[in-house]
């Protein structure tokens, strides 16, 4: 059977024209007008960065993060749990950028001038840059939908889902340096069944170099979703293989702190955000748990 036998599906009529004369994004929502920025929001963010800075100078590089920084990024983390309780519609994507940034950049300089961060902490803001990285997915298929127009509207790999490292720059976790994240962690336990995120067919099942244990499926329309760090493989190349069949078990082969799934979204030889492909926060259980465990590499 070719591939594109696998994908053939029966001819659909043309649907009716909508009489709908208010466009709507491909996951149904309408946005009839865009929301103001939070000053609030920004406010707090400027505020914790000042504070930041002034518990930074105080302290020898190595030396303990003091109390008062403690209090204000938890404080921050709150701050940011009720701006995302807000619904899509009503958040501003200039909030989000904004937030998503200064979390980020804090994060990583507090992490290299406190030589006992405490992890709780770094894993809790760890999982709301990621909640925040999803609400922007969300809002750039709800505002710019031709942006996001022909991307494959993919299933989570893992249930519930905790991100725990998003698509982008980052310092790397081991080998301590800025590198390109290709795609998104998510935290999942020794063991945990990992599912291919739509139909296809097995490309590659094996080792894979820093991957570790690694399961690529090639869909319809030339997408490829790579599934790493797996301590088992369940399937073999060439099977094919509906939405939701289990490719692994989830592990820490390969370039790994700890066990978690690599996931990874290609077309052509170029990788993309698998975010903006991600079904949304209420299509598989989106948690951020504040002890969660989730390990990192690549």
């Amino acid at each position: 059977m070719s591939f594109d036998e696998v994908y053939e599906t029966p001819e659909r009529s043309s649907a009716e024209p909508s009489s709908s004369p208010v466009p709507a994004s491909p996951g149904g929502r309408v946005r009839l007008a865009a929301p103001e920025p939070s000053m609030e929001l920004q406010e707090a963010l400027e505020s914790f960065r000042e504070r930041a800075r002034g518990h930074r100078r105080k302290v020898a590089r190595g030396g303990p993060m003091p109390l008062g920084q403690v209090e204000s990024w938890e404080l921050m983390n709150g701050m940011l749990d009720a701006f995302l309780a807000r619904a899509v519609e009503r958040t501003d994507s200039r909030d989000v950028e904004r937030a998503r940034g200064v979390l980020e950049a804090e994060l990583e300089q507090d992490g290299r001038t406190y030589g006992d961060m405490p992890g709780a902490l770094a894993e809790a803001v760890v999982l709301r840059v990621g909640r925040l990285a999803v609400r922007m997915a969300e809002l750039r298929r709800l505002e710019h939908p031709e942006e996001v127009n022909g991307l494959p509207r993919l299933a989570w790999p893992v249930d519930p889902v905790t991100i725990t490292s998003v698509f982008g720059q980052r310092w790397h976790p081991i080998l301590g340096e800025q590198r390109r994240h290709l795609g998104v962690d998510l935290a999942a336990k020794q063991g945990q069944v990992v599912y291919t995120a739509t139909k296809g067919v097995v490309l590659r099942a094996g080792w894979n170099g820093d991957h570790g244990l690694q399961v690529e499926v090639q869909h319809d329309g030339r997408w490829l979703t790579r599934y790493s760090h797996l301590s088992r493989v369940l399937v073999e190349p060439g099977e094919i293989l509906e939405r939701g069949h289990a490719v692994g078990l989830a592990g820490e082969t390969g370039l790994a702190t700890g066990v978690h799934l690599h996931f990874e979204l290609w077309r052509d030889g170029e990788v993309m955000d698998p975010l903006d492909a991600l079904g949304d926060e209420g299509e598989g259980r989106l948690e951020a748990p504040p002890m969660a465990r989730g390990g990192a590499g690549l």
